[in-house]
Order: C-alpha cells, then sequence, then structure tokens
C-alpha cells in the first residue's frame, strides 16, 4: 500500500491527463441478465469514485457487477492505477471486446483483472509516460518505470513490460495474441491476420462487428 502511495503521488506529478472530462462510465445488464461497468473515452479524475458508485448502485439492488468492459485510448494515468486497484480489490473481470481498443493508460486497468478476455478483433497496446506538452523528461521516464511496477505487479510478464518502457510516448506497441495469451489473457472470437495500425489514431478498426463473447 506504501509503495502504491508514492507510485500515485510521482505519477500525480509528472502526468496531466489531456482528457478534458471523465470517461463515460455506465451500468450495462446484458441479454442474460449479467450486468457489467462499460468505460468508455479518456480516463480522467474522478473515474474510480465514479465505479465505485455504480458498485454500490448494483449492490444495493442485490446484483453483482460481473467484468468491466474497456474501450479507452488512454488518459490519466494516476486515475488508472487508482481504477486497477478498484479492480483488483473487487475481482472483476476486465474485458476489451471486438471493435474496441485498450492503449496505454487503459492497460493498466485492463492488467488489473482477475480474469481478462480480448477479442481477437481488439487492439490492445502500450508505451511509454509524456507530460501534458508530449515530451518526454526525466520525470516521465520515472513516471514510466513507476508504471512498469504496477504492471509488473499485476502479473504483466517481461516482454511486454519491455514494450512499454522503451516504446516512446507518442507510438504504440501493439500486443499480438500470444502477448496476451502470456499474461493469462483468455482471446475470443475468431482468430484473423490483421496489420498492426500505424498510429494511435489508425482507422483500421472500423468496419468491425462490435460486442464479445461471454462466458
Amino acid at each position: 500500500m506504501r509503495m502504491l502511495s508514492s507510485i500515485l503521488r510521482l505519477l500525480a506529478a509528472s502526468v496531466v491527463s489531456t482528457a478534458a472530462t471523465a470517461a463515460e462510465l455506465s451500468s450495462v445488464t446484458m441479454a442474460d441478465d449479467v450486468t457489467i461497468i462499460a468505460l468508455g473515452g479518456d480516463v480522467a479524475e474522478g473515474d474510480t469514485e465514479a465505479a465505485e458508485a455504480l458498485i454500490k448502485t448494483a449492490n444495493d439492488a442485490d446484483r453483482l457487477i460481473s467484468a468491466v468492459r474497456l474501450d479507452s485510448p488512454g488518459g490519466s494515468l494516476a486515475e488508472a492505477v487508482k481504477l486497477a486497484a478498484l479492480i483488483r480489490r473487487a475481482k472483476l473481470p476486465t474485458i476489451v471486446a471486438a471493435g474496441s481498443r485498450c492503449a496505454s493508460a487503459c492497460f493498466i486497468v485492463f492488467a488489473a483483472g482477475n480474469e481478462k478476455f480480448a477479442s481477437y478483433e481488439a487492439a490492445i497496446g502500450v508505451h511509454g509516460v509524456s507530460d501534458k506538452f508530449g515530451h518526454e523528461t526525466a520525470q516521465t521516464r520515472e513516471a514510466t518505470i513507476a508504471m512498469a511496477r504496477v504492471a509488473s505487479g499485476f502479473g504483466v510478464p517481461p516482454r511486454i513490460i519491455a514494450q512499454m518502457v522503451t516504446t516512446h510516448a507518442h507510438e504504440i506497441a501493439w500486443l499480438t495474441p500470444d502477448d496476451l495469451r502470456a499474461m493469462g489473457t483468455i482471446m475470443t472470437g475468431r482468430p484473423e491476420h490483421r496489420a498492426p495500425p500505424t498510429s494511435p489514431d489508425a482507422q483500421w478498426l472500423s468496419g468491425m462487428q462490435s460486442g464479445t463473447k461471454r462466458r
């Protein structure tokens, strides 16, 4: 707990989210009466409290949150670490469905799942930390190392950690199905060969069918 507090202070001091507002968080009841939390957009300050409120509301209604579904390009790393800690405490699975992506700070949230599910038609990636101006500095390098420690604590293997700390903040190392399976991810859907996206904003996901295979 002390190490997590130190990491949060470092991240808060060195990394400022580019998001103007918090991510869109909602509880969704699926066709099979399973309730999940869906997070879309940039992770931002306040998202952890919003997720806690959704869990409490579900519990008060005698329902359990079964998983957290992610579709986010990144955002505030400090908030992502807090949200990841909540997911780990609650022992919630994480999901990245077909047509969705989870990169940068979102990856830390995904890695926290006690079970992890990813579609072959999803994009999950990692990179180093930059400041609010997009620059890499001594502070952001320290933050990248701190992020790597958090990821390692969630069981992310050394190969992915290496990609995280060596990939420039303006680039993304997109993880392969083998990478994801190495960190315990259960792959869903049909495996298909797809060229990796060339940039964080590449439109390679357009036209993909949304949804995920559920247990």
